[in-house]
């Protein structure tokens, strides 16, 4: 039978950590907790289902991962973060494979996305499939604040889902927002690129305009119209934030 390891970045993630390992607890031979600095019961919700718990201080997301994979002992691996929950199906699915055999390098698995209680299917959230279980001989995460995982080999796409819970309420929605924004124009920053004002200007509506109606985000109602209105948000920051960084570099 094959064996996993599973992967969990932390950092503050009390609220859905427990139901996410009960349920990636069933399928992995191994779990890896890398956090960086959680501040409430994170680690002691960790500590029921493992005694692998590193600390890591956070970069981005790809290096983040890369650090937390090279922990691993199995050659299979399976990144789950900590507000995402494995359905029952999925757990048998993974199973299946698992005493059977894998055909591939890597799978990738739709998730189910949720913004403030509500599923989402449009707006880009409904077709939003990741590669999270894969060979670390044949893959491994890119360099950006993002869960983008290249692989040498074959793919395929596993029939069931996780589900999502990233954002509850406002608050934690804008929360995170800042900090993905300020970790983005680090990395274009460190990339040595030009600010120009048409994409502080122009950008975020084209986000809006491509969340909104050309993906049909329109179609889910007022959170369809509040997700078009927070990406036409994240654009403006992350490039707002850019330009503070570039005229503090003078």
């Amino acid at each position: 039978m094959e064996k996993i390891s599973v992967v969990i970045l932390t950092f503050n993630g009390e609220k859905y950590l427990e139901a996410c390992l009960s349920q990636i607890s069933k399928i992995g031979d191994e779990i890896i907790i890398v956090d960086s600095g959680s501040s409430d019961n994170t680690i002691s919700i960790a500590k029921k289902f493992t005694d692998k718990i590193f600390f890591h201080e956070f970069e981005n997301y790809g290096r983040q991962c890369r650090y937390a994979v090279s922990l691993t002992a199995c050659k299979w691996v399976f990144v789950v973060d900590q507000d995402e929950i494995l359905t029952d199906a999925l757990v048998d699915e993974i199973k299946y494979l698992k005493l059977t055999g894998f055909d591939c390098d890597g799978y990738y698995i739709k998730r189910d996305n949720y913004l403030f209680g509500k599923l989402i299917k449009h707006g880009g959230w409904g077709d939003d499939y990741v590669l999270r279980l894969f060979n670390k001989e044949k893959g491994e995460h890119t360099d950006n604040n993002f869960s983008v995982v290249k692989t040498e080999g074959m793919t395929k796409k596993l029939k069931h889902s996780i589900k999502h819970y990233p954002y509850d309420s406002v608050h934690e929605y804008l929360s995170k927002m800042h900090s993905y924004a300020n970790h983005s124009a680090k990395e274009m920053l460190s990339q040595n690129k030009t600010f120009k004002l048409r994409k502080l200007i122009l950008n975020p509506f084209g986000r809006f305009f491509k969340k909104y109606i050309l993906e049909f985000g329109f179609l889910d109602g007022l959170h369809g119209f509040v997700l078009a209105v927070f990406s036409y948000y994240f654009v403006f920051l992350k490039y707002l934030r850019f330009w503070e960084l570039k005229r503090n570099e003078k």
